[in-house]
């Protein structure tokens, strides 16, 4: 069983240095056909091979389509996919990623038998929401082919575009990755697509993405619907290689026999309950979440790992969540928090300064902490430290107590009391 759970930034990978190391795609990722597709399309090529599976996964989560879906309590989990691919400068070979998948899924989609059209696939263009909306938008029955997969080579000039004042793009988008109908609340030409299903492959260089990454997008949860994958160059190849047409047709009848089968599926569960408990064991780390900018990026981890063992196993033909599709998830989480890690892990120091704060608690949970004692623990500024106290409190990690003496009244700071106490007064 895998043990991949969620990380905070002192354990995952360094190098020699100390700095985050650049992430490690687990075989266990590469499994079924996606898997097949992500070796083989980046095989003599220079295309990462994570980028090239984790482009799989998004264009097959979007012609699957929002039929199959998975109950989490009362909430609705399809196999919907949001991902980043993020290269360390333009040479990155972020675009070579696209071609081998964009040729085998051509060749897999169904069409439809009296349109002979397919699925939309948008090259760029995301800038307003009521753009994405009329991309999707129901026709005059109310109905229409709702899926919708957007390529952002130039993701950067969507973020741009979700800067300009008035702009509800980004809100839109976290909608649509939730799920639900999508509308606009324009008085004289209103629009509504019921229950769309849209997915998203943007493209975006490292500077680019740090440039432009805003606070809001950052902890106003946009992020974290995302999966950010961190690709390079796969060496040189001055002649690289082109996917023979006999190995095309053979995975896209494998893709399309998987997509045929989706279609006869209205609900994907847990196989038995031994995966059950499987996932139960790492749940509880997934859905703890972390702190500081690493932690809002990822803090939808265990709903991630959901759709992507959703995608795992609907590509296997399986109507069941099964053990291999779980470790395959948890596995490429795994490359996508390490990513996370690297792009966004480094050079925060109130993020570092939490964690300590959160392992001092960890070794003495019963700990109580004065703002002086808190000071001594970090040996740093006033100012830091009371970021971190505010991080801490807002992310309900920590609980602030205000102790009542024969003086003065004083605040000290606990482990948060998950038994629902209220810990706000206290006198001694």
């Amino acid at each position: 069983m895998s043990s991949v759970v969620s990380k905070s930034l002192d354990e995952l990978g360094k190098d020699d240095a100390g700095a985050v190391s650049w992430p490690a795609l687990p075989k266990a990722a590469q499994h079924g056909v996606a898997g097949e597709l992500s070796e083989i399309g980046a095989a003599g090529t220079e295309a990462d091979p994570a980028g090239v599976l984790v482009t799989t996964l998004a264009w097959a989560s979007a012609l699957i389509g929002s039929k199959p879906v998975q109950y989490v309590g009362d909430a609705d989990h399809y196999a919907r996919l949001f991902c980043v691919l993020v290269g360390a400068s333009s040479k990155a070979r972020k675009g070579t990623t696209e071609g081998p998948v964009r040729r085998v899924m051509k060749q897999a989609e169904i069409l439809d038998p009296i349109s002979g059209e397919g699925m939309r696939v948008r090259p760029g263009g995301l800038s307003s929401a009521e753009g994405l909306i009329n991309a999707v938008r129901d026709d005059d029955e109310g109905s229409g082919d709702k899926r919708l997969l957007c390529i952002e080579s130039e993701f950067g000039r969507v973020l741009r575009n979700m800067q300009r004042q008035g702009n509800t793009l980004g809100d839109l988008i976290k909608q649509a990755w939730d799920g639900g109908d999508l509308h606009t609340l324009t008085k004289d030409n209103p629009l509504t697509a019921s229950n769309p299903h849209i997915c998203i492959v943007g493209h975006i260089t490292q500077d680019e993405l740090s440039a432009l990454l805003t606070h809001g997008d950052i902890y106003g949860g946009l992020g974290n619907r995302f999966l950010w994958c961190c690709i390079r160059r796969n060496g040189k190849h001055p002649h690289p290689k082109r996917l023979r047409e006999d190995t095309v047709a053979d995975l896209a009848g494998s893709l399309r026999r998987t997509f045929e089968h989706a279609r006869t599926l209205e609900v994907v569960g847990w196989a038995d309950e031994s995966v059950k408990r499987q996932w139960a064991e790492v749940y509880d780390e997934l859905s703890e979440g972390g702190h500081g900018v690493l932690g809002a990026m990822t803090g939808r981890s265990e709903a991630q790992v959901l759709r992507l063992a959703m995608v795992y196993a609907l590509l296997d033909e399986s109507p069941h969540i099964e053990t291999v599709h779980l470790d395959a998830a948890l596995s490429l989480w795994d490359y996508c928090e390490q990513s996370a890690g690297y792009l966004f892990g480094q050079g925060d120091p109130v993020a570092e300064a939490a964690a300590k704060v959160l392992k001092h608690f960890k070794e003495f949970p019963q700990a109580e902490l004065s703002r002086t004692e808190l000071g001594t623990l970090l040996g740093r500024s006033t100012q830091l430290k009371d970021k971190v106290v505010q991080r801490l409190l807002a992310c309900n990690q920590i609980d602030s107590i205000e102790v009542r003496t024969s003086g003065r009244t004083r605040t000290v700071y606990s482990k948060k009391d998950k038994k629902g106490k209220n810990p706000e007064l206290r006198q001694i």
